[in-house]
């Protein structure tokens, strides 16, 4: 599928972003990756490097909010819970990194936490992108039976381990990490079936921590 201007360069930016950096990727390198005009990438993107975080952040959201979504057709299909679908999620995000045979790399989310010349903005944009995802976990989870809180709980535990072992990954240059996130996973999913079989409940939230959840 040809894809538009506006389009490549949003592609082109995440997958530099991701390899590089924000304050490491230049103009010039994402214009030359999507080969498009300077005069193009400041139609589309009028403030230049910093609204194409953005829209790449965005994108990368949208990307992963699909990996939700099929993680959970799968899980649905093999007669599994929401948890399944989690542990399903790890794997699909092993197999990019498989896939892309680098790993060396930030998650584009990450990249909005680096800085750069409108940190406020990108900070509020990062925390926006990141209450898609809780909405699109209690929207998933309720289709399984979970609770709001149920739903959300286990898709930051994927999360928590998938961005944890992907900056580790970058740190020993291995995908191992990775892939060790599918077991832990899989061990969540177990005790969480354990407490609820015991009617045990998780401990209280400190929203004062984290006001989002």
């Amino acid at each position: 599928m040809e894809h538009s201007t506006y389009q490549k360069l949003m592609i082109a930016a995440a997958d530099l972003l991701r390899q590089k950096g924000y304050a490491a990727t230049g103009i010039s390198d994402i214009l030359a990756q999507a080969n498009v005009t300077r005069g193009s990438l400041y139609h589309h993107f009028p403030g230049g490097k910093s609204d194409l975080a953005v829209a790449a952040a965005r994108y990368s959201c949208s990307q992963l909010v699909k990996h939700i979504e099929t993680a959970c057709e799968v899980a649905r299909t093999n007669g599994g819970d929401f948890h399944d679908a989690m542990v399903e999620l790890c794997k699909r995000v092993y197999q990019l990194f498989e896939e892309h045979g680098n790993w060396r790399f930030l998650t584009v989310s990450a990249t909005l936490q680096e800085g750069g010349e409108r940190n406020a903005f990108f900070s509020n944009e990062a925390r926006a992108l990141y209450a898609r995802l809780k909405s699109k976990a209690v929207e998933e989870g309720a289709t399984f039976g979970l609770s709001e809180r149920d739903s959300f709980m286990a898709l930051r535990k994927a999360l928590l381990l998938v961005e944890g072992g992907w900056m580790l990954a970058r740190v020993v240059d291995d995908p191992m990490p990775i892939r060790s996130s599918i077991q832990f996973m899989e061990e969540e999913k177990q005790v969480y079936r354990y407490r609820k079989q015991l009617g045990l409940s998780c401990p209280p939230f400190d929203t004062e921590i984290d006001p989002l959840f």
